[in-house]
């Protein structure tokens, strides 16, 4: 049976893909997406005879011909959408059907995708996706068939992920007997789910919109104000994404890691103090927090002052973290 666990993010598109009871092939590309004529021509080597970087997933919806899977910095007069109907857009599923290619399987029996947690309350919202998800889909390779979909909020991901880690004895006891938050810091959300001994406790998982996105505006206008030039939060996500420690401004190399820690302190502590107030409800004391997400590394330390007392976990690979985990849940 092959399984495919796909997080569509706002920042990336991650894919797990293959057979039950075996490891995962996990794809992790830029979830840029706009119609193709919106993607700037490269000159040189990365260049194909038609002009095209060879890196962009070409897919059609509704007709017109759209290029994914790249950064979004890279699109011309293109505003990616950013908002809760996310999983409505074209662009959305032109990213799924980008997924369905990299993961380049002709059937897919189970397909597993997550909703931030307030969406994924809404049963309407969750059929709709499912039905939009179902089914045959066209590409530009062939046809592919996905037989079944399951839809579960964002974090249960990064939770199962945990369950298939490497763990020692004390960890799973707390995960066993005790209470686990899981972090997850989203470029549009961040969301958060408690599980008390195994059961998720939907009342107090939630959602903020103090995201990655939020983090990175006010990181870049910290830049602006500190060395001139223009806020630039795209080419933030970039350097985040590949790694880099420094972003060129007017010329000269600035440091990246001292202005987004500053920047997580004051976005960071908005989503935390919400999570905050959501757990006043559970008559329980939290014993183990999972951050995972594109932003774990910022939200992490921040997390670990709220709980004094909990292990604080930053997933392996915390980008894909969510993606391996809804390939684990699709093998139940």
């Amino acid at each position: 049976m092959t399984i495919v666990g796909l997080d569509v993010g706002y920042s990336n598109l991650k894919i797990a893909v293959g057979e039950a009871g075996a490891a995962p092939r996990v794809i992790v590309r830029p979830a840029g997406a706009a119609p193709l004529e919106r993607l700037g021509e490269r000159i040189g080597a990365g260049a194909t005879t038609s002009g095209h970087p060879q890196d962009a997933i070409v897919v059609t919806v509704d007709g017109q011909r759209w290029a994914t899977a790249i950064e979004p910095a890279r699109l011309e007069g293109w505003q990616r959408p950013l908002h809760a109907d996310y999983a409505t857009t074209p662009a959305y599923r032109a990213l799924v059907v980008a997924a369905l290619v990299l993961a380049d399987r002709p059937v897919v029996d189970r397909l597993v995708t997550g909703l931030p947690v307030e969406q994924a309350r809404d049963a309407r919202r969750r059929e709709a996706l499912r039905r939009a998800l179902l089914g045959r889909h066209l590409t530009e390779r062939g046809e592919v068939e996905v037989g079944e979909v399951r839809i579960v909020p964002q974090p249960v991901g990064a939770f199962v992920d945990l369950l298939w880690s490497d763990l020692d004895g004390e960890t799973l006891t707390r995960i066993e007997e005790g209470t686990v938050v899981v972090l997850d810091a989203g470029y549009y959300s961040f969301d958060w789910a408690v599980v008390v001994a195994g059961e998720l406790r939907r009342i107090a998982s939630g959602t903020s919109l103090e995201a990655m996105s939020v983090l990175l505006e006010r990181a870049a206008a910290l830049i602006a104000e500190q060395h001139g030039g223009r806020a630039q939060p795209l080419a933030l996500e970039a350097a985040l994404r590949q790694q880099r420690e420094h972003l060129f401004v007017l010329g000269r190399r600035v440091a990246l890691p001292p202005l987004l820690e500053r920047a997580a302190a004051e976005v960071a502590g908005v989503a935390l103090e919400a999570l905050r107030q959501a757990l006043r409800r559970e008559a329980t004391n939290v014993d183990l927090v999972v951050v995972a997400g594109g932003g774990g590394s910022l939200y992490g330390p921040l997390a670990s002052a709220l709980f004094p007392g909990a292990e604080v976990r930053l997933a392996r690979d915390p980008v894909g973290a969510n993606a391996r985990g809804f390939f684990r849940y699709g093998q139940r």
